[in-house]
């Protein structure tokens, strides 16, 4: 099962990837993702006994997206995207967990699949800078440079959270620790994504404050979010003070390379289905419908925002049962956890400025429900595995 995990999870990574071998990888995820499904329903006794709480937290959004596609222009490609999305919801948890329990290097060997991914990128930049980069920027063997960093936010969460559950990455030797963070840190450096760079920075800024309450925290957070328009307005000077104004290009932080643009086009679109919106797939549609009004704006691409994208494709509604699934989530776990807060205002900023958790068969959503996933789990007594041994041996007796 961790074979199959780790598979599941490249091809997602390879669907990202802009490299025609690799090509097959968007087709494939689909096939692959309906076959691990059609296992789990067919063996489900094998799985009755793991939880799935993210499924069931995230089930009322489901649900409405579903509905939402009986009133979209696209009814089979939105019926279509909201299934995959359940579907992810309800058969990543069960496949992680099943590798995570009958593999006890299922951790190492994430992170070494991970490494192996990451450094790939880097060898076929030195090989070929061309094949490798995006407009002068890196992005390794993912689609464009924001991709890369949302990779990298999502993989830091992941592994952050997989060393503090578990003893058997604690134990991994420092030649692969300082390869993995080394590989990290330079593909982090070479793709310049800022989203990326804050967040992490966030994220471990957070992790270290743990100790706080959760309302600490959140008091912190909320401050943050309530000072952004502020920080946003000083942040060029702050850059400019470190010299950093070329790596983190200061000529595009005043418009947010676009961004602005498209989240007021995507608002001024959401008032004409303000509560139920337009069914799955509706942004992508009408982004590409106006794909030569908005270039000559200045902006490329989608929302660029998964809040306005779900406001979008389900309305008012579907964003606020997402937002709760998330609530109930972090907040299920905060007082076991002391970083699953961390994690929630990390992946509430990321996702503030990237699409992706709007997409369900992409390689960053899954690291998200199954960092989830593990953060819910609930911890086995040390002495289980001893304790279950000697009662077989005195049955045995």
């Amino acid at each position: 099962f961790t074979k199959v995990f780790i598979a599941f999870v490249y091809t997602l990574l390879f669907s990202d990837s802009y490299l025609k071998p690799l090509a097959f990888a968007s087709t494939a995820k689909i096939g692959m993702v309906l076959i691990l499904f059609t296992f789990i329903v067919t063996n489900i006794k094998d799985f009755k006994v793991f939880k799935n709480q993210v499924f069931i937290y995230f089930l009322p959004f489901i649900v409405l997206a579903l509905f939402a596609s009986f009133w979209s222009d696209q009814l089979v490609t939105s019926f279509q995207k909201s299934i995959s999305y359940g579907i992810i919801f309800f058969t990543a948890p069960l496949i992680f967990q099943k590798a995570y329990k009958d593999n006890k290097s299922f951790d190492q060997d994430v992170v070494s699949a991970y490494t192996i991914f990451l450094f790939v990128g880097v060898a076929l930049w030195l090989i070929n800078p061309f094949e490798a980069t995006l407009a002068g920027r890196y992005r390794g063997l993912m689609g464009n440079p924001n991709g890369m960093g949302t990779l990298l936010t999502m993989v830091g969460i992941f592994v952050y959270v997989l060393y503090q559950k578990g003893k058997n990455l604690q134990n991994l030797d420092k030649k692969s620790w300082y390869l993995f963070l080394g590989l990290f840190i330079v593909n982090l450096y070479l793709c310049g994504s800022r989203t990326a760079l804050f967040s992490l920075l966030m994220f471990l800024g957070f992790t270290r404050i743990r100790y706080f309450s959760n309302i600490g925290s959140l008091v912190i957070f909320i401050a943050l979010v309530a000072s952004s328009n502020y920080i946003l307005t000083n942040l060029p000077f702050i850059v400019l003070s470190l010299g950093l104004e070329e790596y983190l290009r200061i000529e595009t932080m005043a418009e947010g390379s676009g961004r602005f643009i498209a989240w007021n086009f995507a608002w001024e679109k959401i008032q004409n289905n303000f509560f139920l919106g337009g069914g799955f797939g509706f942004t992508e549609a009408i982004y590409k419908e106006y794909f030569h009004y908005l270039s000559q704006l200045g902006h490329q691409g989608n929302a660029h925002n998964s809040y306005l994208t779900l406001w979008l494709d389900t309305g008012l509604v579907g964003v606020l049962l997402f937002l709760l699934g998330i609530l109930r989530s972090m907040f299920g776990t905060a007082s076991k956890v002391p970083y699953a807060m961390a994690a929630m205002y990390t992946v509430i900023v990321s996702a503030n400025f990237e699409s992706w958790l709007a997409a369900s068969l992409n390689p960053f959503t899954i690291l998200f429900i199954v960092s989830l996933t593990l953060m819910m789990k609930e911890e086995a007594p040390a002495d289980a595995d001893n304790s279950a041994e000697m009662a077989l041996k005195k049955s045995d007796e």
